[in-house]
């Protein structure tokens, strides 16, 4: 067997010590130990062609001029498949015989369940021992070993693979010399750890993940129909598994070589998000102990701040209402959550918002409920449901100013909210924030104070109206209804029954509107409410209007009408003139038509209503086409088009763009294909019933 020599020259000797001038070590110079990939790579590995091509580039010969680093640094959350990336990397590089050295490699537990993280001088101990230096040739002191370690690969042309990384202070010492290359894994993003490619890792793509749970799990299969059965469900296995490579991998050890029917049995245990990750086990691998091991490596601080992110209900959530959810100012939550994006427990898309991938925010949510206690849950769902109610009321106000809605106040408003103050910026919150305001809604209505869940409705309701989103709309007032019927509210019902009559007649569901309507006129008048009853009034004249009969629509009108003036309701005053509006029209009362949306137009401008501003316009344009006077209407519909534009409704706009297109199509038909075609596209945008009449009108003027 080889040995060591050590020489010792230009010392001083006193007795048993030694003052050294220099040191020499001999290092054995029998063969060097084969070194290999460490595991076999899986036969299934898919969705990561661009990302191997990256690493391969990296690790090829044409990487050792120098214009690149041949450090490459793989970073993403747990399970995501790091590890099986580096192996692929490895054995791509070593079957084209780029490492003649060999394949070093070694895990650093830097998120290992029950074990600490290796020291950067035990992991040297390690390699040394692997490169074949007998254990008691090993220096004491990692520098020491990290200078013996490189002598050691020196022209050796080794590749060091260092998996499940902590942190950079474990990595640089390991870093092999020119000539080596090295592939790091963390789920941290190594801030310091310099000149090296870093290669960030996402969760596999939809079609991806249904295809490596497809092929893993091998499901047995005779029939086409079997086969379409199975790639159903693992096509739905798939999406809760988030992408990751872990928890699809467990999903389909559960199933291999199952008959389809225990594949949908899988999946409707995953359905449930309560039990998602106890399912996503094995029996030798689990989720659950993955996001252990990265949330164990938290401090208590940013436990409970991720804790605290798993009790909003939504997809994602913003800096303001994490600032909620923790009660802290935005400059410590901005801090704070930085550090969890760098341990990839979230994620930001730099705007704001963060995001907890779907199982991690599963995860998040039972850390909550299982390491917090009760009242600080409920105190911080709270303050998170006030966030959005005080933002949400805020920002109703610029978008619809003016309207009634329900009074209600915020004991605690948060320490800051997002910035709602014109219509502008308030209707790009709302749109952004519409899944989490409708998954926050549900979630009011199972609280102590469910009026939240309606003020939250009601507030929503300017918006809806806006951006036409009528479904949306109709879900959450039904969450909304629900809550205020089980809290016997019956003003609030009938607030409620009128925008659902609303949303759907804007749909051509007339009969359903009218239930609605009738039981919110009820309701009102029950209640003694003289404001409410006259907007049901008002609201069943669309009925009659769309059914056909005018002049019944014209009577609901003007009853509205009288009381709205009685009760010194400018607003409501001048919308109820704009609907008369359209009855007279279809009575040939052009001009009444036009000086009830004239004065219903000066009342919009004076109280700073745009969208009713750019409805009376196009109103106004409709009017005077029919009534064949081309000119005003065109001059009408170009300020609508204006207007529209400038308040963001693009309802309104594809209005403005048809009664345009219809003056100019036996004049100047390509102009007027120009504007119906920029109709259809936003009432196509909308769901709007219009759409195909518009596509009608340009189908017939593409054929003439």
């Amino acid at each position: 067997m080889s040995r060591t020599d050590n020489s010792i020259s230009e010392g001083t000797f006193m007795g048993p010590v030694i003052q050294a001038g220099s040191v020499t070590v001999h290092l054995p110079s029998g063969p060097a130990p084969h070194l290999g990939i460490p595991s076999v790579p899986s036969a299934v590995f898919v969705g990561r062609d661009h990302e191997l091509r990256v690493l391969s580039e990296t690790l090829g010969p044409d990487g050792e001029d120098g214009s690149r680093p041949r450090v490459a640094l793989v970073t993403g959350p747990a399970g995501v498949g790091k590890s099986e990336l580096l192996l692929q990397a490895a054995d791509t590089a070593v079957g084209r015989g780029w490492f003649p050295g060999g394949v070093l490699s070694i895990n650093l537990e830097g998120h290992t369940s029950g074990l600490a993280p290796l020291t950067a001088g035990a992991a040297l101990g390690r390699l040394l021992h692997r490169l074949g230096l007998p254990l008691d040739a090993i220096p004491e002191h990692v520098e020491d070993r990290a200078a013996v370690y490189r002598e050691c690969l020196r022209n050796r042309s080794v590749l060091v693979i260092l998996d499940n990384t902590r942190d950079s202070a474990q990595v640089h010492p390991l870093l092999p010399p020119q000539g080596s290359a090295a592939l790091v894994s963390s789920r941290n993003r190594l801030p310091a750890l310099d000149d090296v490619l870093r290669l960030p890792l996402s969760p596999l793509s939809s079609e991806a993940s249904c295809e490596l749970f497809h092929e893993a799990a091998s499901p047995h299969t005779e029939t086409d129909a079997e086969r379409t059965a199975a790639r159903s469900h693992a096509q739905r296995i798939a999406a809760h598994c988030g992408g990751l490579p872990l928890a699809l991998r467990v999903a389909a050890a559960r199933v291999r070589g199952e008959a389809p029917e225990l594949l949908a049995e899988l999946a409707e245990w995953l359905d449930d998000d309560r039990k998602r990750l106890v399912e996503l086990d094995d029996g030798e691998r689990n989720v659950t102990a993955s996001f252990r091991a990265s949330y164990d490596a938290l401090d208590e601080e940013q436990r409970l701040l991720f804790a605290l992110c798993g009790l909003h209900p939504g997809p994602r959530v913003g800096l303001h209402a994490v600032a909620a959810l923790a009660d802290l100012p935005l400059t410590a939550i901005r801090r704070r959550m930085r550090i969890l994006c760098n341990a990839h427990l979230a994620d930001t898309d730099g705007a704001g918002h963060y995001k907890l991938h779907d199982l991690l925010h599963v995860y998040a949510r039972e850390r909550a409920h299982e390491d917090l206690p009760e009242e600080v849950t409920r105190e911080a769902l709270d303050r998170l449901i006030d966030c959005y109610l005080y933002t949400a009321d805020r920002a109703d106000q610029a978008v619809a100013p003016g309207r009634y809605r329900l009074p209600h106040t915020v004991d605690r408003p948060p320490h800051s909210i997002a910035d709602v103050g014109d219509q502008a910026a308030a209707l790009t919150w709302f749109a952004d924030e519409l899944p989490q305001l409708s998954a926050l809604l549900r979630t009011a209505a199972t609280t102590s104070d469910p009026s939240r869940c309606w003020i939250m409705a009601d507030a929503m309701r300017g918006f809806f109206f806006h951006a036409k989103a009528w479904d949306s709309w109709l879900e959450t007032l039904q969450v909304s209804l629900d809550a205020a019927t089980d809290a016997g509210e019956l003003r609030v019902q009938s607030i409620l029954h009128n925008s659902m009559g609303v949303a759907l007649i804007e749909q051509g569901r007339s009969q359903e509107a009218a239930h609605h309507y009738e039981a919110a006129r009820s309701g009102f008048e029950s209640v003694g409410d003289p404001h409410g009853v006259a907007t049901a009034v008002e609201n069943r004249a669309w009925i009659h209007q769309y059914a056909g009969d005018h002049l019944a629509a014209l009577a609901d009108h003007q009853q509205a009408l009288d009381a709205y003036r009685a009760l010194g309701a400018r607003r409501n005053t001048a919308i109820v003139q704009r609907g008369m509006a359209v009855a007279e029209r279809e009575l040939g009362r052009y001009e009444d038509a036009a000086a009830h949306l004239t004065q219903a137009l000066d009342a919009f401008m004076e109280l700073g209503l745009d969208l009713d501003t750019a409805m009376a316009l196009n109103g106004l344009g409709e009017v005077y086409a029919k009534a064949g006077r081309a000119e005003p209407a065109r001059r009408h519909f170009l300020v609508a088009l204006r207007w529209s534009r400038a308040c963001g409704s693009l309802f309104e706009e594809a209005r403005a763009r048809d009664g345009l297109a219809g003056l100019l199509a036996a004049d100047d038909p390509r102009r007027a294909a120009h504007h119906w075609r920029r109709a259809l596209a936003h009432y196509q945008t909308l769901s709007s019933p219009k759409a195909e009449k518009v596509r009608s009108r340009l189908s017939a003027l593409e054929r003439s």
